[in-house]
């Protein structure tokens, strides 16, 4: 193996990865050693903003959004697993992630450099199913209660150089969704990212967009090439330094393990000597100090600029959601005018219902006598004409209530339709929405137009007088001929007025069948509403507050 830019200089500092500068004072790198200073206000502060950021969250589907939730696990898990245990323990060792593909050898590596099978390594992919982050055995207790302990296995091993914990991570391509997700909260914990790769894997995208973003948060990488066959070694390795200058990595420290063959079991300990070498020095305890106050930081640094990312967009959440609830109010609108209009104009009654009362009062017709001049109505409550007359105008009232039914669907289903026309921009977010209110269909709508009709005929019963009209209608057929005049029928309305004297009942029940239709049409968006209200959404007032706490710790 041969170290392509060794970063160790004749004296032996590490001047390339800058470890031993130590923290200008205030300047909020790292604790104070003693427990006392900032470090109290700053745990405050850190827990604080954590529960803030953990409250936030971006359900709607808008521009960034899917940026946002990833920063927000991103913020979660700098805080928890890298600056709280930072600030709460000074002795804990410097987190050093061995990152990569899958198959590039990172169980391998860890392997060969304790001298041991501490981390499963073989042919199936992914081959690293658990997490396994190996330290010196007088390390171990501080990473007792540690969110790094939660998240990999730890083992013990006397050749992991002390001051450091040494992660084997997922591989962050993995076909696991899981996987995936651990390993990119892994990264989030790393003092030092190495990065593992291949010939035939170094060209890997995902990886190297991880790396460059890791490095400018200030985390400190380097990049081992394993496996490396040596008829390919000169053009592999002209490209990989050109490619680690274009991205800004070119004073990372390069290693490069040859390729040794088919075998099981660590590799010979002198292919990773000089890596091995290099963490040693790394793990000085001042200079592992150095490398988690570099880090931290970065971390410190950059949160205040994501919390007010995060602020914003939030509050473009709120926003959209308030835009979704007055969208899908007035889409509701149009439908209740276009119906209160209708009603009140008795449209429905025109057409069958209309037909339906010629034929009952024309001449020898049961209701003829209501509407027929100078006609003498045979008296008797319970005779045979009282009864023809009482099921006609029932008859009539079937009529028209199922006309009025016809009406109040459309407009049920008018304003189903309208909020979901509102909502279709997918920049509004609604999409997530939608699936979850059930579709507003014809039979849907008809049975909702239905048991209002139902419900205001009963009303409308009530109101009739007991006795009906004396002995030439009972209570059901006064009531029959008050709906069909209520719903636009002209004829019946005349004979109500001859029978009882004025427009009163119809009056009161046209203006209750405007208003339980109007409110069944706005009943509509109840479920789109319920759904807003659901939301987790909230404005990022919290959240610009935390930063300004930042700024006035940093």
């Amino acid at each position: 193996m041969r170290q392509e830019r060794a970063p160790i200089t004749d004296n032996g500092a590490v001047t390339t990865l800058n470890l031993d500068r130590p923290a200008a004072p205030g300047d909020g790198s790292a604790p104070d050693e003693d427990g006392a200073g900032a470090r109290g206000p700053r745990i405050s502060v850190v827990t604080d903003l954590q529960a803030d950021v953990d409250r936030v969250a971006f359900p709607l589907d808008l521009p960034g959004a899917t940026e946002l939730r990833h920063l927000r696990e991103q913020v979660l898990t700098q805080t928890g697993a890298r600056l709280l245990p930072r600030l709460r323990r000074s002795d804990a060792p410097a987190v050093v992630v061995l990152g990569g593909s899958s198959g590039v050898g990172k169980s391998t590596v860890l392997n060969s450099l304790l001298g041991a099978e501490v981390s499963e390594a073989g042919v199936l992919r992914p081959t690293t199913r658990r997490a396994v982050v190996a330290v010196h055995p007088d390390d171990a207790p501080a990473l007792d209660g540690q969110p790094l302990a939660e998240l990999a296995t730890v083992v013990t091993h006397p050749e992991v150089p002390a001051g450091l914990a040494v992660l084997d991570a997922p591989d962050l391509n993995s076909v696991h969704a899981g996987n995936r997700a651990l390993a990119n909260r892994l990264l989030e914990t790393a003092d030092l990212w190495v990065f593992v790769t291949t010939a035939s894997r170094y060209g890997d995208a995902l990886p190297w967009h991880l790396l460059t973003e890791a490095h400018g948060r200030g985390i400190t990488t380097a990049v081992v090439l394993n496996r490396l066959p040596g008829r390919v070694r000169v053009p592999v390795r002209r490209d990989l330094l050109r490619r680690m200058d274009a991205l800004g990595l070119g004073s990372a420290p390069l290693f490069v393990l040859p390729e040794t063959g088919p075998r099981e079991g660590p590799l010979d300990p002198g292919v990773v000597a000089e890596l091995k070498e290099w963490l040693a020095l790394v793990a000085d305890r001042h200079r592992s100090a150095g490398l988690v106050r570099r880090t931290t930081r970065g971390v410190w640094g950059g949160l205040r600029e994501q919390l007010l990312a995060l602020a914003a967009g939030a509050d473009a959440q709120v926003e959209a959601a308030e835009t979704l609830r007055r969208l899908a109010e007035e889409a509701a609108e149009a439908p209740v005018r276009a119906l209160t209009d209708a009603l009140s104009e008795g449209r429905a009654g025109l057409g069958a219902p209309a037909t339906r009362w010629l034929s009952l009062a024309s001449t020898g017709g049961p209701l003829a006598p209501l509407v027929q001049e100078g006609a003498r109505l045979r008296r008797g409550r319970h005779g045979r004409d009282l009864a023809a007359r009482d099921a006609a105008a029932a008859a009539l009232a079937e009529e028209a209530a199922a006309a009025v039914s016809l009406v109040i669907a459309d407009a049920v289903r008018g304003a189903a339709d309208g909020v979901r026309r509102a909502w279709e921009p997918k920049a509004l977010g609604a999409r997530v929405l939608r699936t979850a209110v059930p579709a507003q269909g014809r039979a849907r709508s008809i049975a909702v137009a239905r048991e209002v009709v139902e419900r205001w005929r009963d009303g409308v019963r009530a109101a009739v007088p007991d006795d009906g009209a004396a002995d030439v209608l009972g209570p059901d057929g006064l009531a029959g001929l008050v709906v069909a005049a209520a719903a636009g029928v002209a004829g019946p309305a005349g004979a109500v007025r001859r029978l009882t004297g004025g427009d009163a009942l119809v009056d009161a029940a046209r203006t209750d069948l405007v208003q339980r239709a109007g409110a069944a049409v706005r009943a509509i968006v109840g479920p789109y509403l319920t759904e807003l209200d659901a939301l987790p959404v909230q404005p990022g007032t919290a959240l610009r507050l935390r930063a300004t706490e930042l700024k006035e710790h940093a």
